[in-house]
């Protein structure tokens, strides 16, 4: 099937963000403070991109004053785990949406778009998956339950994750797949059933293989990226419907390996496989920085604009998502926490709902990328 059009993609999110800093002051008023610089997604659109973020469904539930900013700086949410299996499947015979419908909801009041993450994972599944997923009925499971989803959210969700995390080379499986239960119980054919039947629920939707681990010159990245560009090539030659690949971008704020041709040309390399590219999950921890807030936030705001100077140039890349909008809440300070127990800042905006360095970087990458109509 032909790629969907960017500007398919992008459409319908400029009113919502752009009416009211556009407005001009009624006749006979005092005039008005100068409009706020323009949010992250507005200065996104003029280049044909989107700038999104993830949200978790208690902040979406509870914090008014995170909510209130999200419309302000985003044009595509996406939930962090209310569209996957542990949310949507609480029993074998039962389908649980009330949270991921809160979520589509939302979107769709503030002129947002929605992007669904994730059909098919390793990890966040119920118990009772695993040992219902046989060799005889576990393709019928994985399909029903991705047909069933994606059709309850057709044109209400525009993007999928339809796969997330399928390589692992350090796992030893034959074509660097990594060892899931998927793996174990399907075969490689998971994959392809995965996006068949993603396909087969909404056609229009964009199809995403999503991933993390091929942003630096480092070996074991590197052999990532050669498993990667390996596995897109081989579902491309069996004409399964994938569109883009996910490159979630968990970025490393001390990290020194990265290498601008590096990253460029792998980019450039999927998109010589007919594939669009999204990053995904943007964050970039500080654990490996000094505790002084000023020093973490230029090193974090500096690493982010030389990933993105490096990738938004691609004609393929659709648009940014960052995993969260402000750092009031970030998956690393449970996962990756520093060794001083200080909170990280790896989002554009602080816990105060404030615009950081790295709001700046986001804005002049977003700036300076190339406009590509039409494409």
């Amino acid at each position: 099937m032909p790629l969907i059009s960017r500007r398919a993609l992008l459409s319908g999110c400029v009113a919502p963000l752009l009416g009211a800093a556009a407005a001009a002051p009624a006749p006979g008023t005092a005039p008005r403070s100068p409009p706020r610089e323009p949010g992250l997604n507005a200065r996104a659109l003029r280049k044909d991109l989107f700038y999104g973020a993830a949200l978790d469904t208690r902040i979406l539930r509870t914090d008014r004053t995170y909510m209130a900013q999200v419309p302000v700086e985003c044009g595509f949410v996406v939930g962090e785990y209310s569209f996957k299996w542990s949310e949507l499947r609480p029993e074998p015979d039962k389908y649980a949406f009330d949270h991921a419908e809160l979520l589509v909801g939302y979107a769709a009041r503030h002129g947002l778009r929605v992007r669904g993450h994730a059909l098919v994972w390793y990890q966040s599944n119920p118990d009772w998956l695993e040992p219902m997923l046989k060799p005889d009925t576990g393709e019928k499971l994985l399909a029903t339950h991705i047909r069933t989803t994606v059709g309850h959210f057709r044109k209400r969700v525009v993007h999928w994750d339809v796969v997330n995390e399928a390589i692992e080379p350090e796992d030893g499986k034959p074509n660097g797949l990594r060892d899931t239960l998927w793996l174990r119980a399907l075969g490689p054919s998971y994959i392809d059933t995965a996006f068949h039947s993603c396909a087969m629920a909404d056609p229009h939707a964009l199809r995403v293989l999503n991933d993390y681990g091929m942003e630096y010159a480092l070996p074991w990245q590197e052999r990532r990226r050669g498993v990667m560009l390996d596995l897109l090539a081989s579902l491309k030659a069996r004409n399964v419907p994938i569109q883009a690949l996910g490159l979630q971008a968990h970025l490393d704020g001390s990290e020194t390996h990265l290498d601008q041709k590096l990253v460029s040309k792998f980019c450039a390399d999927v998109a010589s496989l007919g594939l669009k590219i999204v990053i995904t999950e943007m964050d970039v921890r500080d654990n490996g920085l000094p505790a002084d807030i000023a020093v973490r936030d230029a090193a974090i705001a500096a690493h982010a604009r030389a990933y993105l100077d490096a990738v938004l140039p691609c004609p393929a890349v659709l648009g940014v998502v960052t995993w969260g909008l402000s750092d009031r809440r970030s998956w690393l300070d449970d996962q990756m926490p520093r060794a001083d127990k200080l909170p990280q800042r790896p989002l554009p905006l602080d816990t105060e709902m404030h615009r950081k360095p790295l709001w700046t970087a986001l804005a002049g990458a977003l700036d300076l990328a190339p406009v590509r109509r039409g494409s």
